[in-house]
């Protein structure tokens, strides 16, 4: 770049709903700014992240009614924004931000007079709404070159992937060679405070780090707004890139724990079999865990033997229903003997295993409903280590949303949607088959339930299950 240009970065508070303990609150570090942060970094661009959450993750204040931040509120953001930034970024990951990332738009505007750029997942899908809030650009979808196209000054019409007043330049381009994106700026977050909560989205003990090894799914779910984000392209680091990455975390952090969070991590045997062979054969002592889920159908005997050498402790399935006829409607392929099949060699292997289920998806029947409770209970029978069940909220950009008739807050887009219809049905059948998941699992395999309850009490979480009661428990405890 010809000048020094300064852009700010801001990560917004976490955002909650009182009393939901399953589907809001969780915690994760922010992966994707993160990533644009090293990438403007690379092009030169003088960079101050702002991490709204990790600065201050015990600090709770209201936003409206029942929903509540946990972070730094308006005015201390606002404070810490350089005044002399050519760009302010903010990084919007779920719907329930927007109303924060909103006023925090107008404050910016008001009192600093800032360009204000928003990007993330829910913003590309709806670039309008924060343009209406004051926003002067959207980003959308992968953002590290069109960012750099914007603060160089590039012609708004040739920038891919961005919308303004008027205009949006819809993505045409992604990047290819993932190799050539510098690792993720984790240092310019607070990383001591993110160890020191013990909670996250995966399972932690001790220090950990997120690792994004692809980018996107080629399935297309009716469910999910990947397919639209990504528009079903994947691509994936190389092996030695990605252990590079974990050496050098390793080395630099003292890291051992790794959570990937890839949206389709095993799609690639070779990748995967190679990347395990890499951590081998440099003799890293770390943990590994798939905390986001993947597909059991891309997952074989050879490549769960290296991945348990190469330190796999956890992996996160998706069945989604144990009806056929749902996942037709949900356009999801799911192989259910291959899921017992894998939970099984899990087991035996000493992999922690989750299965997440979706309830209440249009047209499921109270007979869909007792299929999965008895396709859950065979897995846990198998070996399962637990269950993540989660009531369908329909996301703007997913195909389902258009068979809601949808007239509430972006606030209310979780995975406990209280205002739909059926709700408390649902969230009744949620909690039996919570019950007959924990009973199947105490009488089926005894020593599992002990050693989760001693992994409570001396806080080494190997689920997620046990880290939630934890994180509960902490937050009423300790938030103020």
């Amino acid at each position: 770049m010809s000048r020094s240009i300064k852009a700010c970065l801001i990560n917004p508070p976490l955002v909650y709903e009182k009393g939901d303990l399953l589907g809001s609150g969780i915690p994760s570090m922010p992966v994707g700014i993160c990533y644009l942060a090293s990438y403007l970094i690379s092009e030169g661009v003088d960079v101050k992240l702002i991490d709204c959450f990790g600065e201050s993750p015990n600090t709770k204040h209201n936003l409206k009614d029942d929903y509540y931040c946990l972070g730094l509120d308006i005015d201390e953001i606002i404070s810490r924004i350089p005044g002399d930034s050519d760009s302010v970024g903010i990084s919007v990951h779920s719907a329930e931000q927007y109303m924060f990332v909103s006023k925090l738009i107008r404050g910016i505007k008001e009192k600093l007079e800032l360009q204000v750029v928003v990007g993330g997942g829910f913003p590309t899908i709806n670039p309008d709404i924060f343009i209406e809030a004051g926003a002067d650009y959207v980003i959308l979808g992968e953002g590290e070159q069109a960012y750099v196209d914007l603060l160089e000054g590039k012609s708004l019409k040739e920038i891919d992937g961005i919308a303004g007043k008027g205009f949006k330049n819809l993505k045409k381009n992604f990047i290819e060679n993932l190799d050539s994106l510098p690792f993720p700026a984790v240092e310019l977050l607070p990383l001591d405070n993110y160890w020191r909560l013990g909670y996250a989205h995966g399972p932690v003990n001790g220090k950990y780090l997120f690792l994004i090894t692809s980018r996107g799914c080629p399935f297309n779910c009716n469910f999910c707004v990947t397919p639209t984000i990504w528009q079903r392209k994947w691509r994936g680091r190389s092996a030695k890139n990605i252990v590079d990455e974990i050496e050098e975390r390793v080395k630099g952090l003292g890291v051992k724990d790794f959570h990937i969070q890839d949206d389709l991590f095993t799609l690639k045997k070779g990748r995967v079999i190679d990347m395990c062979k890499e951590i081998v054969s440099r003799k890293l002592d770390i943990t590994w865990k798939i905390v986001a889920g993947t597909k059991v159908e891309s997952i074989d005997d050879e490549m769960l033997g290296w991945m348990k050498k190469s330190g796999c402790t956890y992996i996160s399935i998706s069945p989604e229903s144990g009806s056929e006829d749902v996942l037709k409607l949900m356009n999801k392929p799911y192989d259910f003997r291959k899921g017992l099949d894998i939970i099984k060699k899990c087991h035996r292997l000493g992999i922690k295993t989750q299965a997440c289920f979706v309830l209440g998806y249009p047209g499921e029947t109270k007979d869909d409903l007792r299929k999965s409770m008895s396709y859950m209970r065979e897995l846990a029978k198998a070996g399962l280590d637990e269950v993540g069940l989660f009531i369908m909220c329909p996301l703007p950009g997913a195909k389902v949303f258009g068979q809601f008739n949808y007239t509430g807050t972006y606030e209310d887009m979780n995975f406990s949607p209280k205002w739909r219809e059926g709700f408390d049905d649902a969230n009744a059948f949620r909690n039996r088959m919570y019950a007959g998941f924990f009973t199947t699992k105490f009488l089926w395999h005894p020593l599992k339930s002990a050693r989760s309850l001693k992994n409570l009490l001396t806080k080494r979480f190997e689920t997620k299950t046990e880290m939630t009661v934890y994180r509960v428990l902490k937050r009423y405890m300790e938030v103020r």
